[in-house]
């Protein structure tokens, strides 16, 4: 996610309330993602990008002063923690976007495809070598975002494309934060995404227009602010934890609770396949997380 998760060794693991605090997490994740669709009746994303930016960068600011930390750190120029930021503001640009046009579900189950377009990036940029096994299960993972973005269908629609190009920025996010040394703290590398996200958002709503809207819509973005930086807090707490390979299944919890968001909202029909998809894409990313905790096994026990 948007923290740096830190080396901790010989920590005890309780995977149980980690897993609790993931479910809570997407929870209010998914929950952002539904209100943010609800306001894009009103504001236009370079809007939301930079309101929800700066209200997330007054919590990150006022939080680190009450804990005596430098609200701003030269370490975080550092370029790899720049080119994370980027990509974040890449994948924020493309999700929104797409939340914006198709129902909450179908942005959310397509944005979990990242793990698949990982998988692919380990292998080009990282070198990591990866056996038939899991080329199928990638494949496997590709035919569930086929299943639900349905292009052979009269109705599909070209905005299924930027949740997947959302997913592929995420993807190259995540290699980033291999780069990023570890001296520059989690709740820096954090700020600097927000604080990327709020000015790309605001170059963009130059281009795309300020629209104008009563208060009781600009009061949004700091439930909005708030509701973000406990998702990530919680994220990081269950992180830390738990252990990675055990509490990552339980985020795919966030593509249930979009399904029922946009049923009861906007009463969006899950269809068959997309159910199908779904489930195609929850259990490939299981299977690559599993093989992940197993060539790491492997690795240290070698070394």
């Amino acid at each position: 996610m948007l923290f740096q998760h830190d080396n901790l060794r010989g920590v005890e693991f309780n995977n149980i309330k980690a897993a609790m605090l993931v479910v809570i997490a997407m929870s209010l994740i998914t929950t952002n993602d539904a209100i943010i669709k609800h306001i894009t009746e009103v504001f236009t994303i370079g809007q939301i990008m930079f309101l929800r930016g700066a209200a997330i960068c007054i919590i990150f600011a006022l939080v680190m002063r009450l804990r005596k930390q430098p609200v701003f750190n030269r370490q975080t120029l550092h370029r790899w923690n720049l080119l994370r930021a980027v990509f974040e503001l890449c994948a924020t640009l493309f999700f929104l976007t797409g939340l914006s046009l198709l129902p909450i579900a179908v942005a959310s189950t397509l944005g979990f495809s990242s793990p698949i377009f990982l998988a692919i990036l380990a292998t080009l940029v990282l070198k990591e070598k990866v056996g038939i096994d899991r080329w199928i299960v990638i494949l496997v993972g590709f035919g569930g975002v086929i299943m639900i973005t349905n292009p052979f269908s009269d109705s599909a629609s070209w905005a299924v494309i930027l949740p997947i190009i959302c997913a592929f920025f995420v993807a190259l996010r995540d290699i980033a934060i291999r780069y990023v040394p570890d001296d520059i703290p989690s709740s820096q590398v954090a700020f600097t995404n927000a604080w990327m996200v709020m000015l790309g958002g605001g170059l963009y709503s130059l281009y795309q227009g300020w629209g104008t809207a009563e208060l009781h819509w600009y009061l949004w973005f700091p439930v909005v602010g708030a509701v973000l930086y406990s998702s990530y807090l919680l994220l990081v707490i269950g992180s830390r934890l738990g252990e990675l390979s055990f509490i990552g299944p339980f985020k795919y919890i966030s593509i249930l609770i979009a399904m029922v968001y946009g049923y009861l909202i906007w009463g969006d029909q899950p269809t068959w396949s997309m159910i199908g998809g779904a489930l195609v894409i929850i259990i490939s990313g299981i299977i690559l997380l599993s093989t992940e905790k197993r060539r790491n096994r492997l690795q240290n026990s070698a070394s």
